[in-house]
């Protein structure tokens, strides 16, 4: 089952000031000594986009020597009103990265990001009902809350639907029905998916079939992404 390790590559979610804007059009050029200094510069001036930026910087490493404990410092400066940070804050506290392992605590900032329509928050809610982590095990409230993910655009949101369709959980048992999961979320490039897919062991009439329901799904939440064969 997923837990809610949905790695820190969130930096485009994090809200922009002009000073964090430069600081990505530069990490795009591979320019990350500038970028650190535009963002060092900017949140020692009271920019709140900036220091989420910066915690992002010692929260991968870059630049930087990595350094959980610093980068959960500048979150929690950098969280009110931005949900992006409230959700990587939250898994910090699950994973017990530069902070206590708290699953109450990352189950609040998870409650408090998915408030806000957080994709990311959404599916690390879904996992922490499914997995019993912090609240009692509630296979349906994890539906929901996958449901929402995917609707909020999270490939993990449709892994962890096609997850409890596969296994039964809070809802039938239907070997179709996680295919079609699956195979929406590895058109949306989810890495997970493929293996997930290859466990179903499909025969070639249910594979077409499961194609035909996962562009159904995938033009259901407004997706651009197409299956065309049962590899994605």
């Amino acid at each position: 089952m997923l837990r809610s390790v949905l790695i820190a590559t969130w930096l485009f979610c994090v809200a922009a000031s002009p000073a964090t804007d430069e600081a990505r059009r530069l990490l795009a050029q591979n320019q990350d000594a500038q970028a650190f200094e535009r963002v060092d510069a900017a949140s020692r001036r009271g920019d709140g986009d900036a220091v989420a930026l910066l915690g992002w910087f010692y929260d991968t490493g870059k630049h930087v020597p990595r350094d959980y404990a610093r980068a959960a410092d500048l979150y929690r400066r950098a969280m009110r009103e931005n949900p992006s940070v409230q959700w990587r804050l939250g898994v910090m506290h699950d994973l017990g990265q530069g902070v206590p392992e708290n699953p109450q605590e990352a189950l609040r900032l998870f409650r408090q990001a998915a408030g806000d329509d957080d994709a990311n928050a959404n599916a690390s809610l879904a996992v922490m009902y499914a997995n019993g982590r912090g609240v009692r095990t509630d296979h349906v409230q994890a539906m929901r809350y996958y449901r929402r993910a995917a609707e909020l655009g999270a490939s993990a949101g449709f892994l962890g639907v096609g997850i409890l369709y596969h296994y039964g959980l809070g809802v039938a048992r239907s070997t179709d029905e996680a295919a079609a999961w699956y195979l929406a979320a590895h058109a949306m490039r989810d890495t997970r998916a493929r293996e997930l897919i290859g466990q179903l062991a499909l025969s070639s009439a249910a594979s077409q079939q499961a194609i035909g329901r996962a562009n159904q799904l995938l033009q259901s939440f407004r997706r651009r992404e197409r299956v065309t064969n049962p590899g994605g």
